[in-house]
């Protein structure tokens, strides 16, 4: 018989995982169709408490600025806990620090988007938990190069981090961690300031780094992607998406130097025109290209030199021709999925041929006014295709 312990007059189960989506500070919303129960910060110190075997506690959009008593040794009764989510969540320097002195066996946190806490109360909590390998302060907008150079002592396990939308970061922020985490493989650092300020003076080449999200840096340059490159030889995933500053000189100079890239983002990247590809990229097998200048000639290099690839988007790619298309779907046999939403100087009519052709071809989205016909959609599906409306 399952055991459990009540809360709010329900006998919950012990679980080694609790899950309490609350909307504003303190409603619990149930099923539909049921009233909403109340949930207040005595409840959930009880299901701290009364769950020895818990695990994992996610809790989104709480309310607890200041302590209330129960949660004075709540977190001390979670002698399990290994991963703690607080995200969207009004949570204090005390809070942090109770959390601290539990000793617990913490290996992820996340406060993303979090409010009222501060840099002391970030700083005791890491420095309390230097295991951490998954680590999420998204939103932490106190948080500048210098503070994360203090927390980067903590940060000897870590093998993700996300610091997006901290504002204050720049350059110095992502080449620090680089070089001081040598167990780090994903860097997010969408919408900062990377792009501003020089380089550290000493520069690290950390070949553990896999991923970098970067997207939304407005600031970003050619000059910081080379030098990602050059201290991230062996990078599989590059998000730069929105990121005006960059051309294409800065994403060759990118592929040349990580030939593992097996994902590349760089949709809306006004200041990239072209990419013609003169050199062979064997592993890459996601292209996100969405709204770039590109045209049939660099296409077609695309298709000549990326054998692997499976997903191909080209939406609002308005240079592209059924020619360039054509060039992709003869050379690369690996092709799953293409986005040719706004391709408006692509006939519908090679759309037949691409399925026929490639039989690998999973989905196709068409350009947009082109509507398949109820027997052209079967037709497909018995290809194994699914053709959607652009």
């Amino acid at each position: 018989m399952d055991v459990g312990f009540p809360l709010m007059g329900h006998w919950i189960p012990r679980a080694f995982r609790v899950w309490l989506p609350i909307m504003g500070s303190s409603v619990w919303p149930r099923r539909s169709g049921d009233c909403a129960r109340l949930i207040f910060p005595n409840g959930i110190a009880l299901a701290i408490r009364k769950t020895g075997n818990l695990k994992s506690i996610f809790m989104n959009g709480i309310g607890i600025p200041s302590i209330d008593v129960c949660f004075l040794d709540s977190f001390s009764y979670a002698r399990s806990l290994c991963e703690l989510d607080l995200s969207n969540s009004f949570i204090s320097d005390e809070l942090l620090c109770l959390v601290a002195e539990a000793n617990l066996p913490l290996n992820k946190l996340v406060l993303s988007r979090c409010f009222c806490f501060t840099f002391d109360g970030i700083y005791v909590l890491l420095s309390k938990y230097q295991s951490l390998a998954y680590l999420d302060l998204e939103g932490a907008n106190f948080l500048n190069d210098e503070s994360i150079i203090e927390l980067a002592k903590f940060f000897g396990n870590l093998t993700f981090i996300n610091l997006s939308l901290c504002s204050k970061l720049t350059n110095s922020t992502l080449f620090n961690l680089v070089g001081n985490c040598p167990l780090l493989t994903i860097i997010n650092l969408e919408r900062t300031n990377l792009g501003v300020e020089a380089f550290p003076a000493e520069i690290v080449v950390n070949p553990r780094v896999k991923s970098l999200h970067l997207g939304w840096n407005n600031n970003l340059n050619d000059e910081c992607m080379k030098m990602a490159s050059y201290v991230c030889p062996n990078l599989e995933v590059l998000d730069v998406t929105y990121c005006s500053g960059i051309t294409e000189e800065g994403i060759l100079e990118v592929l040349k130097s990580c030939v593992q890239i097996r994902c590349l983002e760089i949709s809306r990247c006004q200041g990239v025109n072209n990419l013609e590809l003169d050199f062979e990229l064997p592993k890459l097998e996601v292209l996100q290209a969405e709204g770039l200048a590109i045209n049939d000639e660099a296409l077609a290099s695309i298709g000549k030199r990326c054998g692997r690839l499976s997903r191909l988007n080209l939406e609002g790619c308005l240079n592209v021709t059924a020619r360039g298309v054509e060039g992709v779907i003869v050379n690369c046999k690996a092709l799953k999925e293409m986005n040719l939403r706004w391709c408006n100087n692509v006939s519908v009519d090679i759309v037949a041929w691409m399925v026929l052709s490639r039989p690998s071809l999973r989905k196709i989205t068409l350009p947009c006014g082109s509507v398949p016909t109820a027997n052209q959609r079967n037709f497909f599906l018995r290809h194994g295709c699914l053709v959607c409306q652009g």
